[in-house]
């Protein structure tokens, strides 16, 4: 696994446009493994960083991505820019039951509606709207994901909510992006490691879904 990120430059007019369109984001971050196409089986995660006054494309695989098209189209190609890959295999794989971490998530809280209870089909996929509906759809998550949240603020707070609309071919997508921040309990260590290979929720295409942790806090 590794944990790649490059810079992206704000006040480029393709960037302002992308920025707004999660569809042309994963469009090039797709474009940076030329082999997926060949090979699948690779669950590639992004996401929007914002670091001060820095923006990047983070992103998390299982092959080294290539971000030269990346930098071609949001950087800054003529600085001999170069993204940045860390492997992030042990760390992964050192995450232990019992382990406080502090985390990151950018995720897409929904809910299915059922048109017949009988029925025993999955209905209409909605978003949840509020941020409280939104807070209770992470602490349900968290149960099935191999981690626990505080109940109080340290425990899971939202620092950004977004309502994104785009159009993905002839299809016009509406999504509720919600960032959240702040601290989990491991209590699973298998279903949490699979939780952050691959990814929580929906929208995983358009940024959604990846859980960002922070070493073990003593």
């Amino acid at each position: 696994m590794y944990l790649s990120r490059v810079e992206i430059n704000p006040r480029r007019r393709d960037t302002i446009k992308a920025l707004s369109s999660p569809e042309v984001i994963h469009a090039a971050v797709m474009s940076s493994f030329p082999t997926i196409g060949r090979e699948g089986g690779d669950r590639i995660l992004w996401r929007i960083d914002e670091l001060g006054p820095s923006t990047y494309i983070l992103v998390q695989s299982s092959g080294k991505p290539d971000f030269t098209h990346i930098i071609e189209q949001f950087g800054w190609p003529d600085s001999e820019q170069q993204g940045e890959t860390q492997d992030y295999t042990d760390f992964l794989f050192n995450i232990r039951e019992g382990d406080v971490r502090n985390f990151k998530l950018r995720a897409n809280p929904t809910r299915s509606i059922m048109e017949e209870k009988s029925s025993g089909k999955r209905g209409k996929v909605c978003q949840h709207i509020t941020a409280e509906q939104q807070l209770k759809w992470l602490f349900e998550k968290s149960e099935k994901c191999g981690f626990t949240l505080d109940s109080s603020e340290t425990g899971a707070q939202i620092v950004k909510r977004e309502d994104l609309r785009f159009k993905n071919k002839n299809n016009n997508i509406s999504i509720t992006a919600v960032s959240y921040e702040g601290t989990l309990k491991v209590n699973n260590a298998d279903k949490f490691i699979q939780s952050v290979k691959n990814g929580i929720g929906r929208a995983k295409a358009y940024g959604c879904g990846m859980l960002i942790v922070s070493r073990a806090i003593e």
